[in-house]
């Protein structure tokens, strides 16, 4: 397994509800339903209509493509 699968495999899906209470000054957006959380604390959110969500410039409908841009902007550069 690499160092992404690794990543990957580490993140968890929980409800806002459940995050928030672990982290309440973090600010979701309105139509976060739940959210991917990873070592490291990265996380996602996962949106009411199915986009997965980490900043403006990283969403999509496929998971695996914001853990990637996640992994390879700000994990894989710690891991250096």
């Amino acid at each position: 397994m690499d160092e992404f699968e690794i990543w990957q495999d580490s993140g968890r899906f929980m409800p806002r509800k459940d995050f928030l209470s672990r982290f309440p000054t973090i600010k979701l957006l309105g139509a976060c339903d739940d959210v991917v959380l990873y070592d490291g604390g990265y996380y996602i959110q996962v949106l009411f209509d199915g986009t997965f969500y980490e900043c403006n410039t990283n969403r999509s409908k496929k998971l695996d493509e914001v853990e990637m841009n996640i992994f390879l902007d700000k994990v894989s550069r710690k891991l250096d």
